[in-house]
């Protein structure tokens, strides 16, 4: 019966997120990359460099395939791509569930992964995250059957290698999964290969082998990146790759010759950059008990689109990892080492990423299916030993609050799978309530801009957007996008403000014919955070050097005259 209930409700969440898929893209990293570099693409007849957008040296593994989906004519298959990798990822964890706990916590497994927030709104959208979730998954779980066979040979370390260097060619948090595994393989080689059959150099040798493996399936990404920049992970440790590429390449430095000369005085050290932490300390005012529970607040907490709320939301289910740790001792011999290896990847993971960038869910999802995994394991765990207590009240009560906090887990996630439908609203697309131009304006402001200047600009024009927060997939015309400077490098050159004139030969230098320009946004930023004099002189180059052509919801179209 619970493994009837278990399968509808798999395919009752399996359509519904379908549904969600069938209308046009709108989510912002689409717009900006995922989507937007592969009509690139198609346009240029072939993979060409785009040196005025920095993503489009990312990783492409994924994108390809929407590349492909372009090439036939949807944007919209390219949703259900992404989503099929969610779907892949649920099946190889519903087969490892089912071989360690039994069918029914396969099924479990499936269910949690697949109705966990982020994962919903992942698979509706035109990312690359549940690709990499999918490879990192593959990699761990190769790996743990290399564990199981004793490692007797060396095809199955490589293979789970290639499955982590692909995962790396989808988006670059793989190099945290290529660290964080290939660090794992010896400490697995150790506990599981006898002394006597040359454990210590098997470590080691199959270690570098996963990461050569894994290197070499990142290879076409690496290389066409070398190719351009010089950097095989560009735009990712871009000054330090080229200082040491400078310091092998170029010849040595001949000695100079002695001279006496006054003392240089001494250099005043800057602040550097800030750590991402003290980056939340300062914006969100958070204490160091607020920093300190970061990897808690994680479950319990969360809102899309906002950032101090992670911009993203867990599933507190994944918290029942936790009785894992409180009944270690009662954990059967065979999960063991399982569940440590899960543990010790999961939460180096965190950490890492907590330390390293700012704490968005959506960076985690690599290890949301391990966390997955910890949790069926935590919730088999909690319910076998709450079986076996031999105190009637202790057993009542254990098992009450085991069941309220599964329900409020599940409430958590309908809830969010209820507001991901409001804010979707298929069916006013599907219905022909809104056209699809319609129903994209409902969620871009500069969608109305785009469809005038796709009809009136010609395709030798080239525009220059100023807080469009570098969405370009729905222009057809040649654009550069702004990724955070525009506005300042239009208005200055050093410590000076530029003339209207000095402007106008800036931008026709670059080719630029027409400004779109995000007033909404552009404006109070000039007038309450920036310099003096910034607003006036914009506003002076606006009314002699360019002509109005358009605006809508805030969002202005200029020609320079």
């Amino acid at each position: 019966m619970l493994s009837r209930g278990l399968w509808a409700g798999l395919v009752v969440v399996v359509g519904f997120i379908a549904l969600l898929c069938l209308v046009p893209p709108v989510s912002r990293d689409a717009l900006v990359h995922h989507l937007a570099v592969p009509k690139l693409y198609l346009r240029a007849g072939g993979m060409v460099e785009i040196p005025t957008m920095e993503w489009a040296y990312y990783p492409m593994n994924l994108d390809v395939l929407y590349w492909a989906s372009l090439a036939l004519g949807s944007d919209i298959l390219p949703k259900f791509i992404h989503f099929a990798f969610g779907l892949g990822t649920a099946a190889l964890l519903y087969r490892y569930l089912r071989k360690a706990l039994g069918g029914i916590w396969g099924l479990v497994g499936a269910f949690l992964f697949l109705t966990t927030p982020v994962i919903m709104k992942l698979s509706t959208t035109v990312y690359v995250d549940l690709g990499l979730a999918f490879f990192s998954l593959a990699a761990t779980l190769s790996l743990f059957r290399c564990r199981e066979n004793g490692f007797p040979g060396w095809k199955g370390v490589a293979w789970a290698g290639v499955l982590c260097g692909l995962g790396l060619g989808v988006k670059y948090n793989g190099l945290l999964v290529l660290l964080i595994l290939a660090a794992l393989v010896p400490l697995m080689v150790s506990r599981t290969v006898p002394a006597e059959r040359h454990r210590d150099a098997k470590a080691i040798g199959f270690a570098a082998l996963f990461v050569v493996a894994a290197l070499l399936a990142y290879g076409p990404t690496g290389i066409r990146n070398t190719v351009w920049t010089g950097n095989p992970i560009y735009p990712l440790y871009n000054g330090t790759v080229q200082k040491v590429t400078k310091a092998l390449t170029d010849p040595a430095p001949k000695a100079p010759a002695t001279a006496v000369s006054a003392p240089a005085a001494p250099k005043t050290k800057g602040h550097g950059r800030m750590h991402p932490l003290q980056m939340r300390r300062l914006i969100y005012d958070e204490s160091s008990l607020d920093l300190a529970l970061l990897p808690v607040r994680l479950f319990f907490q969360g809102q899309d689109g906002n950032s101090r709320l992670f911009d993203g939301r867990f599933s507190p289910l994944l918290f029942l990892f936790v009785p894992l740790l409180i009944l270690w001792r009662r954990m059967p011999d065979a999960w063991r080492s399982d569940v440590g290896c899960l543990l010790f990847i999961t939460w180096i993971y965190i950490g890492l990423a907590i330390c390293l960038t700012s704490v968005r869910v959506r960076y985690l999802v690599p290890v949301v299916p391990h966390l997955v995994l910890l949790a069926v394991y935590g919730l088999k765990l909690s319910a076998d030993t709450l079986r076996q207590t031999a105190q009637p009240l202790g057993r009542t009560v254990g098992t009450t609050c085991l069941a309220l906090f599964v329900v409020y887990g599940l409430w958590v996630n309908t809830a969010y799978a209820a507001n991901l439908y409001r804010y979707v609203n298929p069916l006013a697309y599907l219905s022909g309530e809104v056209d699809r131009d319609g129903y994209v304006a409902r969620y871009r402001v500069e969608h109305d801009a785009f469809r005038y200047i796709n009809r009136n600009l010609a395709p030798t024009d080239r525009l220059y957007f100023i807080y469009l927060g570098k969405r370009g997939y729905y222009c057809d015309i040649p654009y550069v996008p702004d990724s955070g400077g525009h506005l300042r490098g239009l208005l200055n050159r050093g410590t000076a403000l530029c003339t209207p004139d000095e402007m106008a030969g800036y931008l026709k230098k670059k080719g630029i014919t027409h400004l779109v320009v995000n007033m909404s946004l552009a404006w109070p930023h000039l007038t309450e955070d920036g310099r003096p004099g910034e607003a006036e002189g914009f506003d002076r180059f606006l009314r002699t050097r360019t002509r109005l052509l358009f605006q809508s919801r805030g969002v202005y179209v200029f020609a320079l005259k």
